[in-house]
């Protein structure tokens, strides 16, 4: 975590005033594309939590900073889940804190894509035939998730599901009880990511398209 003055990294990190694509690092999780098994170990610091393969969907990377790999070291990865009306105001400017704070006050995430796709956390639209066209070379349904960074430090709290799935796996790779993280919001009413002191920085937006709608997929049934 940067621990110099806003000033200082003001210098170094340019504000996101629009949305800028970092193609480079776009990735699709999948067998014969960027896959593995287990908890990534690349020599990467991701801080305290483990990172998984998020299978079957698609990174579009966002512009955040330059030396990104210096500025976000021991930054772990999260996701945050949205509706479409949304996402675009969220991208722009920041999170707010959740209105339903089962756990306390503060930005929700997970650290499983499992978890955060649900259709109460991900918004699942059907394609309509002239954006299949368009946009989507195949498939019926899109979902998207905010793929955010997080330093530890402002991991308030770790706690378990909110789905009721009681005693049902969600994630293989992630118990129920730890799915849920509470994000320090600064007592502040959105946290902006444009601030070089912003708790949560959102770096990219993962993407599924499938065929089926996603509940009735594989991983889906929990």
């Amino acid at each position: 975590m940067f621990l110099g003055s806003s000033k200082t990294l003001s210098k170094q990190q340019k504000y996101r005033a629009d949305i800028k694509i970092n193609p480079q690092y776009n990735r699709i999780y999948a067998r014969g594309h960027t896959y593995w098994r287990g908890a990534l170990n690349d020599r990467r610091d991701r801080g305290n939590q483990p990172y998984y393969c998020p299978v079957g969907w698609k990174r579009c990377a966002f512009y955040v900073t330059d030396n990104f790999y210096e500025k976000f070291k021991g930054w772990c990865i999260c996701y945050h889940g949205t509706k479409f009306a949304c996402g675009l105001s969220i991208l722009l400017s920041g999170l707010k804190p959740a209105n339903k704070a089962v756990h306390g006050a503060g930005i929700y995430a997970s650290p499983s894509i499992t978890y955060t796709s649900h259709p109460r956390y991900a918004e699942v639209k059907r394609i309509n035939s002239s954006s299949q066209s368009k946009f989507f070379k195949s498939g019926k349904y899109v979902q998207f998730v905010l793929e955010c960074r997080v330093h530890p430090s402002n991991i308030i709290k770790i706690d378990k599901e909110t789905l009721a799935a009681g005693n049902t796996t969600i994630d293989f790779n992630i118990e129920n009880k730890i799915i849920e993280w509470v994000i320090d919001n600064q007592n502040k009413s959105i946290v902006n990511f444009n601030d070089p002191e912003a708790s949560i920085v959102c770096t990219g937006i993962m993407m599924r398209v499938t065929d089926d709608h996603p509940g009735l997929l594989p991983e889906s049934q929990w």
